[in-house]
């Protein structure tokens, strides 16, 4: 089976799918900023606000839950990118899966399949620190923290390994960092996933799927020295 083919046709999908969705959020702030219909008729108000603006603001909102949907159709793919390589490509099972996987699934499947490739990863051009924060950033979107607000900050786990993290806006993260930076602060920086920083990550998972591809040889000659049952 064509593991990194099928990855990429999931890849290829949403980089289409966030370009798609994100279009109509900024025609519908293009229409209100310049009052072209339906926003060319605003209502009468006299609290100052100008109009249309919680629809306005909505539009980022929905651009920021559509980047955590993205990711996390990223993070799942990567991770049944693995469950192939392990069942259905190269065939391995882990001793103790409970204690592989106490540090995530990336750090359990990169430790098997880099002992059947002979590699450390260091060789790799993937960045892994990406390849963990997509993870991370998809685990931290499935919660909540605050019912007022659609806002996901970063957990002060991810901040101690990660004190710049991947996905964040710098304008904010700076400004949480010049206050003080510290994990107890309630305003630790959140997350916000633009399509430059999604595709970037893509990209990661792209390289680092295409480079295990292109020592799958070595694959071939770990199942060759498999004791035969």
């Amino acid at each position: 089976m064509d593991a990194r083919f099928f990855l990429k046709q999931r890849t290829t999908f949403i980089r289409f799918y966030f370009e798609s969705c994100v279009k109509s959020f900024e025609e519908i702030r293009t229409c209100i900023e310049n009052g072209l219909p339906p926003y060319d008729s605003p209502p009468y108000s006299e609290d100052g606000e100008p109009a249309y603006l919680e629809d306005w603001l909505d539009t980022n909102t929905a651009e920021q839950i559509l980047g955590l949907t993205c990711v996390s159709l990223l993070s799942d793919s990567l991770k049944l990118y693995f469950q192939t390589l392990q069942r259905r490509v190269i065939g391995f099972e882990f001793e103790d899966k409970k204690s592989a996987f106490k540090n995530g699934f990336v750090h359990a499947y990169l430790r098997s399949v880099g002992e059947i490739l002979e590699t450390d990863w260091s060789d790799c051009p993937a960045n892994i620190d990406v390849i963990e924060q997509i993870v991370l950033t998809r685990n931290r979107g499935h919660h909540g923290a605050d019912l007022t607000s659609f806002e996901v900050t970063h957990d002060k786990r991810t901040l101690e390994k990660y004190p710049q993290p991947f996905f964040t806006s710098a304008d904010e993260w700076e400004d949480w960092f010049r206050i003080d930076g510290a994990l107890t602060s309630f305003l630790l920086p959140s997350i916000k996933i633009t399509q430059s920083s999604l595709f970037s990550a893509i990209d990661q998972v792209e390289a680092l799927v295409e480079w295990i591809d292109g020592r799958m040889g070595k694959a071939s000659d770990w199942r060759m020295r498999q004791p035969t049952l």
